[in-house]
């Protein structure tokens, strides 16, 4: 902190914040997880305008300090220390659609809550992530992967154009009809673009609603809820439904109860498909989801037809900001009930072994891969940085715990986790994640295939020579 000239802070529309001592260090920014957050930071800048930007990259330049641009707040790994110029980008946050084109405008700091609430209230849907409050533009720089996967692909397959401001303080749209270096940057924004600049906007495609056929407009859901001892039963039944038709999506969660539950803390599995089609077409699909042994075992059945905008509710819990949390997440092509079942009892070990685990989940999601390969088919959709659209399943481990003690032990779960869903696969098939989900022991290769990782490090000399902004794929 000492190297930093607070005498000569730049003059803003936004706000300066200098760090606070009298707080706790994990008090110093709110964000979803204390992870990462290492010291105060030098220096808070909230913008209200791309030339309060500007000046904020002119000031870290002349101080030495690193820029972090934050939108929901949701990035586990990104390192806040005091060489760190923390941009919060929330006043950035205007959502507008544009009827007539199918377009929406999304601001670096809008979250996915605003994005729906905009989309359908026009009429409109689009590929958002499941959780209300994480930032559009940065789920879409670290993979974009959306609800939606099996109708539309990912996100980052629907983004038209990208407004983003430079190192060298240049403001700029590129898109996919942009040329050279500008191209470049455009496809490797979407999927693999954090560290590249800052981005204050982008435009992506939206859906008429219509499209969907939705049952008295809500999407069809179907959840079974089993006790720990029926976990066999739900391996097995996950397995059955695969793979998923296009419009479907399977998901097996391993968590425990809540505080309101009958039994608080047990540990519980649930079972959803969630349906984004006709409610009869859903249930001619998911028949075995009303026969005999799998309704007898259950301890809840539900079948309900929710909002699209409501659709991302349930999951709000989950949204709370503190406490130590890191997403780790594996892509595989298919999955095993016994490889469930060992996935839940290594679950149900370290939740048990340390007590301020409890909220630790992992989750297992299935779509169709259909639209996924059409997409790979096409010279834009192998533009875009994303190298797993031949895999279905995503296992998605949340670690969430209270102690920065236990930081070591929930590393290596997750790591077991990840190894067991990725065992017994073809030779071919190397090791996938997206950037918003790699662990603190992640490699490039990871991630992306090699000349991508190579690419990526060529556009950064490029965009960032003097490595102004920090990088997740360094």
């Amino acid at each position: 902190m000492a190297a930093t000239d607070m005498s000569d802070l730049p003059q803003l529309e936004g706000d300066l914040i200098a760090p606070d001592y009298s707080k706790p260090v994990h008090e110093s920014v709110s964000r979803w997880s204390f992870t990462g957050i290492k010291e105060r930071p030098a220096l808070t800048i909230i913008p209200n305008t791309e030339e309060d930007i500007l000046k904020a990259i002119e000031f870290a330049k002349k101080q030495a300090l690193q820029i972090l641009p934050a939108g929901g707040g949701h990035g586990t790994l990104a390192p806040i220390t005091s060489k760190t110029l923390y941009l919060d980008l929330k006043r950035f946050n205007k959502v507008e659609v544009d009827s007539g084109q199918r377009t929406v405008t999304v601001g670096g700091g809008a979250v996915t809550s605003q994005l729906i609430k905009a989309c359908t209230e026009h009429g409109f849907y689009t590929t958002w992530p499941n959780s209300n409050a994480v930032g559009v533009v940065g789920c879409i720089l670290g993979g974009g992967n959306p609800t939606l996967l099996g109708l539309h692909g990912m996100m980052i397959d629907h983004v038209l154009s990208i407004r983003i401001v430079t190192s060298d303080r240049k403001i700029m749209e590129v898109t996919s009809s942009s040329n050279g270096e500008d191209l470049a940057l455009f496809h490797a924004l979407c999927g693999a673009g954090n560290g590249l600049g800052v981005v204050t906007s982008l435009t992506m495609k939206v859906f008429p609603l219509e499209n969907l056929r939705l049952s008295k407009n809500g999407v069809w859901v179907r959840r079974l809820v089993f006790s720990a001892s029926e976990i066999e039963l739900a391996a097995e039944l996950f397995d059955k439904v695969q793979p998923p038709p296009p419009p479907m999506v399977v998901s097996l969660v391993c968590a425990r109860a809540p505080p309101t539950a009958p039994k608080p803390g047990a540990p519980i599995i649930i079972f959803t498909v969630t349906y984004y089609g006709p409610a009869d077409e859903a249930e001619t699909r998911t028949s075995i989801l009303f026969e005999g042994e799998p309704i007898s075992k259950a301890i809840s059945v539900q079948t309900v037809l929710t909002p699209l905008f409501k659709l991302n509710d349930g999951l709000n819990h989950f949204d709370v900001h503190g406490g130590f949390k890191d997403i780790q997440s594996a892509w595989i092509t298919e999955t095993q009930s016994e490889t469930i079942i060992a996935a839940f009892k290594e679950w149900l070990d370290f939740t048990a072994q340390h007590d301020d685990t409890k909220r630790t989940t992992i989750v297992l999601n299935s779509s169709s891969i259909q639209k996924q390969l059409e997409i790979q088919g096409t010279s834009e959709g192998r533009a875009r940085y994303f190298d797993a659209r031949d895999r279905g399943v995503h296992a998605l481990i949340i670690s969430w715990f209270t102690k920065a003690e236990t930081r070591s032990a929930a590393t290596d779960f997750a790591a077991g986790i990840k190894a067991l869903y990725r065992q017994k696969k073809k030779a071919a098939e190397p090791p996938r994640t997206i950037l918003n989900n790699i662990g603190p022991n992640s490699k490039p290769d990871e991630i992306l295939v090699e000349h991508r990782v190579a690419d990526l490090k060529r556009l950064a000399d490029f965009w960032d020579p003097t490595a102004l902004f920090w990088k997740p794929w360094n």
